[in-house]
């Protein structure tokens, strides 16, 4: 073999080395852009790109074989934990996986799987077979003449991607893989949640505007997509109840500014918003602004308490007086979800609570709504939509049971409104109010081919667009604070619930420094122009 053969022999053997390791880098990213498309984001290659070369850049200097074996092996963790996740979940990893992840013991954790399991699991295999090959085949990557201009343009184009971020506030958010980003947001948020726990209630300065006895209630849904309701235009009457009621005002351009319960919840029971965001255990919260005023609290919940995912939730809760879980047979939140609680449950200790003799009073009932299992949601009478082919396929079987569930939701919230609207006859001198939103909402099919509120790099309308709806007894409606709202404007006032510690404030009657008339829906002063800044960065348009 002549000395030119040889050279092209030995340079085909490298560039095939090579490809092996590229293909170790990009077999996740190109994978989870066939498993779910929608979803995937292109941006993770860049960014995969450029910590790849990171690593290696020990290795190129030195030629070290130590340093690429390192180098491959923290590539392949990366790229194995993201890629289970792809292939389980349909999406890149997050920080609310791992709080699932952390809170799931061996018996959940074998159930799940057998709900998920599908051939596609069996692209493990060749992901680990090319890890070992890019092992055996280690690639000279050492600087030469010919190669270290190749080098130099690829570090800086690193030190650029890098700089950039950092200068515009979104290293972690967009240059940082996402198993590593995931990792950072949980570590932040469990110390916050951590120190809620610990945190003792703030003394704020309020006074009240009335002095009538009051009455609010605050709904609060779990996953419910509006446009999967009758009461917004759906096809299926999925909700009669509601439909049927002329005593409320339904809005219908609401939406969540988060896609998952915990970051919701922790924003709109707190001053927090998109537009300033503070640590968590650092800034006042709705039970601050109650304990400082003359109200009794109340917090009734259908969701269990037990968990990392409900921490957050759990310790801002416990600031309320009276707190009840009405869900305690679950050992976790992942098993609390696969287990029937019905929110019927939630009846009785709201009855209690009205009942009180407490002339000012909040109560907080916090449903399971349309969470997944959605099967789980509602009762074997409420199964009213369903193929009349039994053999149907998975997307028809799930759509029937979420639209299921969001019927037997309609049951709920209009009885809870029954309950009130004859208390408010009993007490026509109690200025009674309530209000109902879900949390976030729920992508059953609508965009894409798959069903959740999980999404990677642009969230899709269905997560966030919620029902909205209150309901005044007749007292109250026809009080100051409410008889300069147009009803028929303000019904499609754009509005985001992360503003709706205002809401309640406003609801209350309550008067305090920290209170904003121009983020409360209700308000004759509500900024109808605030953009709309969702989690991913991106300003909502309908």
């Amino acid at each position: 073999m002549s000395q030119i053969q040889q050279n092209i022999t030995k340079m085909g053997e490298k560039a095939i080395n090579i490809l092996w390791l590229i293909g170790l880098v990009l077999f996740t990213p190109i994978t989870g852009m066939f498993v779910n498309y929608d979803v995937f984001s292109w941006r993770s290659i860049v960014i995969l790109s450029t910590w790849t070369i990171i690593l290696l850049t020990p290795y190129v200097i030195t030629g070290i074989r130590g340093l690429y074996i390192g180098a491959a092996v923290l590539i392949f963790i990366d790229g194995l934990v993201n890629l289970s996740h792809w292939l389980i979940l349909k999406c890149a990893i997050n920080a609310s996986s791992i709080f699932v992840f952390l809170n799931t013991n061996w018996d959940e954790a074998i159930e799940f799987m057998t709900i998920k399991k599908e051939p596609i699991l069996f692209l493990l295999i060749p992901y680990v077979a090319i890890f070992i090959t890019s092992l055996i085949k280690i690639p000279r990557l050492t600087l030469q003449k010919r190669s270290i201009y190749i080098w130099a343009f690829l570090w800086l184009f690193c030190i650029v991607f890098i700089t950039e971020n950092i200068a515009n506030g979104r290293f972690v958010r967009l240059a940082i893989p996402d198993a590593e980003k995931a990792m950072i947001s949980f570590v932040k948020e469990s110390t916050e949640f951590r120190n809620l726990k610990t945190r003792d209630l703030f003394n704020v300065e309020t006074n009240m505007t009335t002095t009538d006895s009051t009455l609010v209630v605050v709904i609060i849904g779990e996953s419910c997509n509006r446009n999967h309701m009758s009461l917004y235009g759906y096809e299926r009457k999925t909700s009669p109840h509601l439909s049927s009621r002329d005593d409320i005002m339904v809005f219908d351009n609401v939406i969540s500014a988060n896609s998952n319960t915990l970051r919701s919840v922790m924003n709109f029971l707190t001053e927090n918003n998109m537009e300033r965001a503070r640590p968590i255990d650092s800034c006042l919260h709705i039970f601050d602004i109650l304990h400082s005023s003359p109200y009794k609290s109340y917090w009734i919940s259908n969701q269990s308490p037990i968990g990392l995912w409900d921490n957050g939730v759990t310790n801002l809760a416990k600031n309320a007086d009276v707190v009840t879980y009405v869900n305690l047979t679950a050992n976790s939140s992942m098993e609390n979800t696969m287990i029937a609680s019905y929110d019927e449950r939630i009846f009785k200790p709201f009855h209690t609570a009205i009942a009180d003799t407490q002339k000012n009073k909040v109560v907080f009932l916090h449903l399971m709504g349309n969470h997944t299992n959605y099967a789980k949601r509602y009762p074997a009478s409420y199964a009213q939509f369903s193929s009349e082919n039994r053999n149907s396929d998975k997307r028809t079987r799930v759509i029937d049971s979420y639209d299921n569930s969001i019927l037997y939701n309609d049951f709920i919230v209009d009885s809870f409104l029954s309950i009130l609207n004859k208390y408010s006859s009993e007490h026509p001198s109690i200025k009674t109010s309530a209000i109902y939103f879900s949390d976030h909402g729920e992508n059953v099919f609508d965009e894409g081919d798959w069903a959740g509120h999980d999404y990677s790099n642009k969230i899709p309308h269905s997560n966030v667009e919620i029902p909205f709806i209150l309901w005044f007894s007749p007292s109250n409606f026809g009080g100051n604070t409410y008889k300069d709202i147009n009803k028929s404007t303000r019904l499609h006032t754009p509005y985001m619930i992360d503003d709706i510690f205002h809401t309640i404030i406003d609801l209350t009657y309550i008067r305090t420094p920290c209170f904003d008339s121009s983020r409360s829906i209700i308000n004759p002063h509500f900024n109808v122009s605030r953009p709309r800044l969702l989690e991913d960065g991106y300003i909502y348009e309908n």
